[in-house]
């Protein structure tokens, strides 16, 4: 069954509530500074790109994506 455009809307807008929830978290700020933390991403970039499929992925290996990008090891996730 193929995704339909509604599906994978709602599935990048559920991952980036995860994304921005943890980010807050971690970085113990409010909701609106973990969300442009999130913006300035190139993981953020490429969830919001359908053709990467990243939308289909779980949210917990997309927020793995992030943490790596933060330390700067994006070639781990550039593989996957």
């Amino acid at each position: 069954m193929k995704a339909t455009s509604v599906n994978i809307r709602k599935s990048i807008q559920a991952i980036s509530v995860y994304l921005v929830h943890r980010i807050s978290q971690e970085d113990h700020c409010i909701k609106e500074e973990a969300l442009k933390k999130l913006l300035k991403t190139m993981t953020y970039e490429l969830l919001q790109d359908t053709e990467s499929g990243l939308y289909a992925e779980s949210s917990e290996h997309i927020w793995n994506m992030l943490q790596n990008e933060e330390m700067g090891n994006m070639e781990s996730w550039m593989k996957e």
